[in-house]
């Protein structure tokens, strides 16, 4: 099925309007992030005639083809007229980066106005104004107006980002990127003037290659509709967001930010999240966590862990994190069958702990590791598995990441990794992370994806449950 949105993320032709051979110009930059991409590329500018050895046109009339999409690098005063060309040429999307809209005030909001009534009736739709622009990775579309030598993009993957911060944006994509995340797209929201957050849910919904959404929320374009399509959405596909506004302060500065009102309480947002399957983040740490846990991994129906580490210390630590209520998650550490215990006994040094949290000592070895991940795999009392490294151990090696993904992979039950210490440990977790085994630096952020595995297996549970009554 083709989406009404497609020719927006997936476009054949694409027209930069506004153009610029002048390092540091807008219009440069995004000509730049705009050469390698998988399409037809056309410049505007009527000024210029080429540009990087490619022919410009004076204007959008001038273009040889109705192209899919249209990005405006032009000021705000210019592009109510510019949009107006476009609708004339059938172009279906436009992408508008200007500041200097609703955002400002009352004069800003008039140009919104004129945009809107120049949309109307017509088949093109607007992306912003006032956005950072959009990227997918696959097809190497990035409208994006800041260098990528600042500006890290991710590899491709499977988590869409939808934002309604440009610099959140960057922020989510630059550390997976830096963590080997892949990423499936990003949108920037801007002002919401036509396209908003709901349209773009629609479309990820429907696209094969997303296994998980996270969005940024300043406001609610159509509160209403947004709880009709996430009902809808949610039993598939997981959804994790921010929603920002939560004290008096806060919605007053998201308010200035887009110029749109951060209405609703937080209380009311929480509990119409959590009714509609959406999972609560409360910064971009935690929602690229969370993510990337949900978008590789099946949810967990118990809520059973069981911890596979070297260190004795820190299995203390994750133990009391896992069972805590008030301090931590309130999940459960799994209880190893005599069996179990028995086989990993004969596997291990004999001053190592077989019992949860199991402490494989300085000693361990990579395939140590491996044996023991796959008996926690066949324990029918195990839910997940935690899987606690640290470097020190003289015997561990890159090894131990193919070992892992094997032992992973053979027994099906879902292993976060987390790998404690500096800069050390960082390839080994950007390793994991590639081959799709979410990999964390921090033992509260691996337990508390693991919750999120949970939370979404509760929240199936109840939709099913709800169903059978009916």
């Amino acid at each position: 099925m083709v989406s009404q949105l497609d020719a927006l993320f997936n476009p054949k032709s694409v027209a930069l309007v506004g153009a610029s051979g002048h390092p540091g110009k807008i219009g440069n930059t995004i000509l730049i992030n705009l050469m390698n991409g998988n399409f037809r590329l056309y410049l505007v500018n009527p000024n210029e005639s080429v540009i990087n050895g490619l022919k410009v046109y004076k204007s959008v009339k001038d273009l040889p083809e109705a192209v899919d999409l249209a990005v405006l690098a032009v000021s705000a005063k210019i592009t109510p007229p510019i949009i107006q060309e476009c609708v004339e040429k059938r172009i279906p999307f436009v992408i508008s980066v200007a500041a200097g809209f609703g955002e400002i005030g009352e004069e800003g909001k008039v140009l919104e106005r004129k945009i809107a009534d120049i949309l109307k009736g017509s088949g093109t739709r607007l992306v912003g104004p006032n956005t950072l622009g959009i990227i997918v990775t696959e097809n190497k579309l990035d409208t994006l107006f800041v260098p990528k030598e600042r500006s890290p993009r991710p590899s491709d993957g499977e988590i869409a980002v939808i934002s309604q911060s440009g610099s959140v944006m960057c922020g989510i994509y630059e550390m997976a990127e830096d963590t080997g995340v892949g990423i499936r797209a990003c949108v920037g929201l801007g002002n919401k003037v036509d396209l908003n957050e709901n349209d773009y849910l629609e479309y990820f919904a429907e696209d094969d290659r997303t296994k998980s959404i996270a969005m940024y929320l300043e406001s609610f374009s159509d509160g209403q509709k947004f709880v009709e399509i996430c009902k809808k959405i949610t039993p598939k596909k997981p959804i994790v967001a921010i929603k920002v506004g939560s004290t008096e302060k806060g919605a007053k500065a998201a308010s200035s930010h887009t110029g749109a009102i951060a209405s609703g309480s937080d209380a009311l947002v929480s509990g119409i999240f959590k009714q509609i399957g959406i999972q609560r983040a409360y910064d971009e740490i935690e929602l690229l966590d969370m993510a990337k846990a949900l978008a590789y991994l099946d949810h967990i129906d118990g809520d059973r862990i069981a911890v596979v580490s070297s260190t004795g210390g820190f299995g203390v630590i994750a133990t009391d994190y896992i069972e805590s209520k008030e301090k931590g998650v309130g999940m459960r550490l799994a209880e190893i069958s005599d069996e179990g215990k028995k086989a990993i006994r004969e596997r291990t040094q004999y001053f190592a702990s077989v019992e949860n949290p199991i402490d494989l000592t300085g000693s361990v070895t990579d395939e140590m590791y491996g044996e023991v991940l796959e008996i926690i795999q066949r324990e029918k009392g195990v839910d997940a598995v935690l899987l606690l490294l640290q470097l020190q151990p003289p015997l561990l090696t890159n090894r131990l990441v193919d070992i892992a993904e094997e032992k992973i992979k053979k027994g099906g039950k879902p292993t976060i990794v987390c790998c404690i210490g500096g800069s050390v440990p960082r390839p080994m977790l950007r390793r994991f992370e590639e081959k799709r085994i979410p990999a964390y630096s921090s033992l509260t952020r691996a337990i508390k994806a693991i919750r999120s595995l949970y939370d979404r297996g509760l929240y199936l549970k109840r939709i099913k449950s709800s169903c059978k009554e009916l």
